[in-house]
């Protein structure tokens, strides 16, 4: 299981994003990073030089307003609301105008153009996510696709605009899961680079580093560093994670084809070339344009409320844990979920201050920031089961259709669990040794043998095999195995997708105390798959699963907002 790591022991983030209006009335952003963020000043001036490249051309990128060294700001100008906002806007019967699959495919093909626009002027975004994708209505109330907007270029880069710091953000961080491998090396060999200059060689990060060895990063300038060699592909997978997430969701389709053709494409935008993805742009656009879509405009009759954005930006640890503590990278080979739908990130922040004025360019006027910010999709992507040597798995927020409430006729087992070796003997068995238990019987090592197969560990990976002999150990009233069951048909992994065997085996492993199961069916009730959705059901499972599992707690907070007072009372009964 991975630990959840406090990050910072203020309230302050290290990245900040508002949304305010000028005196003449036009949308602008302001982009503040915290006193405590290193070379905060290279950064800013970073980002106001890519922005100013931009200014003879503002198809898809904010317009450069100015920068405040003093307050640690930048000021660029866009109008309309980020997707995560849209994500969060219920349109009649549907959660978010992307619910669509016609919508959805107009939104992909947008951001596609958007990066195209962006590749053809020799830049590299790197940091493309929910969050920094603003779009705007036309005069009908549609979604105008072809005016989508970047507000933030941070850690961009172009031939005459070369990054020379390593980028200082948390790979372990769960909001770095959208980072390509090659961009996640990249990062990691740039900091090797930092260490060897600073007479350190063989660190491989900022927390093995000594203070004597941070306090350099503000003076320190690499010009040739991993991350400039970067290309549009990094963006082309970041955009793939984000569409994988918005599409677990349940989607109308428009056609059937839409149901395989759409889930395909997107994982193809993440695929390296040698393994069948895509070869250029202009092959992924040319794609996605071939899909039947319904070109009737979806009128929106309320538009995005909130002002505050919740960043996505995968921020540094700005209170450095001893290295032993850091949290390891996500695993990449893992599909990601969305925050169940009707849970959004809240994030109060204060208004930012126009401190003595000394705004480069134009003022940046009244600001008038919302208290709360919306996010649909959250990144926390895995969960872990109680023992370090089990498999990661976790539900991925909701599946493309509900097949019903789970059976009615299955009871909750209460006896113990089977007498069997501890799973930390069985993971260090041998396979054939393993083999021999799991084949004699042992749920405990059927288990096991189902985690190998599906981790692919000494064995080919076989999502099938994998499934087989958690039902056997599932079978065998074993805890862990119907949680990582119920997980399979969640995810439709090696099985056919069904809400209603996730219930089950979900609520099997939680009525014997199994935190996975727990989590899992909590984030069921969340989205309403398989059964009603049901916050507050939601709520106690998580608060159970909590004793246990950081992640869970971390969930926990985010859902008690979303209760009433009458169902937080509720929640406190025992």
């Amino acid at each position: 299981m991975t630990d959840n790591v406090e990050v910072s022991t203020s309230n302050e983030r290290p990245i900040q994003l508002e949304k305010f209006l000028s005196p003449r009335g036009t949308e602008r952003w302001c982009k503040r990073l915290s006193a405590a963020y290193p070379a905060a000043d290279y950064w800013l001036c970073h980002e106001a030089r890519i922005l100013q490249g931009f200014q003879r051309d503002q198809r898809h990128a904010a317009r450069f307003v100015g920068v405040d060294l003093d307050e640690q700001a930048l000021i660029s100008e866009a109008a309309g609301h980020p997707l995560t906002h849209w994500l969060a806007t219920p349109v009649g019967e549907l959660e978010h105008p992307f619910q669509r699959s016609s919508e959805l495919v107009k939104l992909i093909l947008a951001c596609l153009k958007a990066l195209q626009h962006l590749s053809h002027s020799g830049l590299v975004h790197g940091g493309l996510r929910p969050d920094v994708l603003v779009l705007r209505q036309n005069d009908d109330g549609a979604i105008d696709y072809d005016q989508i907007t970047v507000i933030d270029f941070g850690v961009a880069r172009n031939a005459q605009q070369r990054i020379e710091k390593p980028l200082f953000v948390d790979l372990a961080s769960q909001d770095a899961a959208y980072m390509a491998p090659a961009m996640r090396d990249a990062i990691h060999r740039d900091w090797q680079t930092y260490a060897r200059l600073v007479g350190e060689p063989g660190k491989t990060g900022w927390y093995e580093l000594s203070e004597t060895a941070r306090r350099q990063y503000t003076t320190v300038l690499i010009p040739d560093l991993a991350i400039n060699t970067l290309d549009w592909r990094v963006d082309l997978y970041a955009l793939g994670h984000w569409f994988k997430q918005i599409s677990l969701h349940r989607i109308d389709y428009y056609k059937d084809a839409h149901q395989e053709t759409l889930p395909a494409l997107i994982r193809k935008m993440q695929k390296p070339v040698l393994q069948g993805g895509f070869t250029s742009l202009d092959a992924c656009i040319k794609a996605f344009e071939a899909l039947e879509i319904d070109k009737r405009p979806l009128v929106i009759a309320e538009a995005p409320q909130t002002t505050g954005v919740y960043s996505m930006h995968p921020a540094p640890v700005l209170h450095p844990v001893a290295p032993g503590n850091v949290l390891p990278s996500i695993r990449l080979d893992d599909e990601f979920s969305p925050s169940p739908a009707g849970v959004h990130r809240r994030d109060h922040r204060a208004e930012p201050s126009h401190g003595k004025g000394k705004l480069i360019g134009i003022g940046i006027g009244l600001i008038v920031v919302a208290a709360v910010g919306a996010a649909l999709l959250s990144s926390k992507d895995q969960h872990a089961s109680p023992t370090p040597e089990k498999d990661v798995e976790q539900g991925e927020g909701a599946s493309v259709s509900s097949h019903g409430a789970p059976e009615q006729d299955a009871k909750p087992i209460a006896q113990a669990e089977p007498a069997a070796p501890d799973a930390t003997v069985l993971a260090g068995l041998s396979l054939a040794d393993l083999r021999r238990a799991a084949e004699a019987g042992d749920p405990a090592a059927q288990t096991q043998l189902g985690l190998r197969y599906r981790k692919g560990q000494g064995v080919p990976a076989d999502n099938e095999l994998a499934v087989s002999w958690y039902r056997k150990a599932a079978d065998q009233h074993h805890a862990e195995a119907q949680a990582y069951l119920g997980f399979m048909f969640m995810t439709g992994r090696g099985i056919r997708k069904d809400d209603g065997e996730a219930v089950r085996y979900s609520q099997l492993a939680a009525d014997q105390g199994n935190p996975t199961g727990q989590y899992n069916l909590a984030l069921l009730y969340l989205s309403g798959r398989g059964v009603p959705l049901d916050k507050l059901s939601a709520y106690r499972l998580l608060k159970q699963a909590a004793v246990h599992d950081p992640s869970a707690k971390a969930r926990l907070a985010e859902v008690e907002r979303l209760l009433t007072p009458a169902q937080r009372e509720a929640a406190a009964q025992p």
